[in-house]
């Protein structure tokens, strides 16, 4: 993976596969802006990123609100242009019916999955294109029409369909846009299946691609 001297941004930075990506992108040599809401959890990763090789850098940043969005950007960017956008941050609740699941969990889950990406997707594009290079890896989900979690696989559809439109949108830039489905991790939001560690490697190819390479894909990982 050619990723030294890159300015990584991972959302989700605290725990689980974003941190996982970041030490990992870490010891390829990348700066690695570490973002997420939990400070000491972000401060704590970027260490690690940092005793790895790389230069970790800790950014408070709430992904559902523009303005935390925009002032978590503006701080990362004194780090250089980023050049590498992970949309890791996501959430799932409880396994709920959809006339049990509450209008408000449904915005929450919808916010942070879909709006989060969008929004630092929006702020950070324009430099791409400007600078005619830029990678996006949004992290999507495998299960898209799991039984009570309807919120969580719309959700992650919507992230799909959000990859392939914005490809589209960029096609003929040297801004590559796609996603990832990694399998069930084992994490503070899911317990079970594969370690984090297991499948950066594959992610980070893709935030690593060689101009001309495919866009607009969704990445089965198994």
């Amino acid at each position: 993976m050619n990723l030294k001297d890159k300015t990584v941004l991972i959302t989700g930075a605290g725990s689980g596969l974003g941190k996982a990506m970041a030490v990992a992108a870490g010891q390829a040599g990348a700066k690695v802006i570490c973002a997420g809401r939990r400070k000491d959890r972000i401060q704590q990763t970027a260490e690690g990123v940092t005793k790895a090789g790389g230069v970790g850098t800790a950014v408070e940043m709430d992904v559902t609100d523009p303005k935390s969005v925009e002032k978590g950007v503006k701080q990362a960017e004194k780090s250089g242009p980023i050049e590498i956008l992970i949309n890791n941050a996501g959430i799932i609740t409880g396994l709920k019916s959809v006339q049990e699941l509450p209008i408000e969990e449904w915005d929450k889950i919808m916010a942070t999955n879909v709006r989060g990406p969008y929004l630092l997707i929006r702020t950070i594009l324009p430099g791409m294109i400007q600078r005619g290079f830029g990678r996006i890896v949004n992290i999507s989900a495998p299960i898209k029409h799991l039984p009570k979690a309807s919120a969580y696989c719309a959700s992650k559809c919507a992230l799909d369909s959000l990859t392939k439109a914005v490809s589209y949108e960029v096609k003929g830039a040297d801004v590559l846009v796609n996603a990832v489905e990694p399998p069930f991790l084992d994490t503070e939001m899911h317990k079970g299946g594969k370690k984090p560690e297991e499948v950066v490697t594959q992610i980070l190819e893709l935030a690593a691609l060689d101009t001309g390479a495919a866009s607009g894909r969704i990445v089965k990982i198994v």
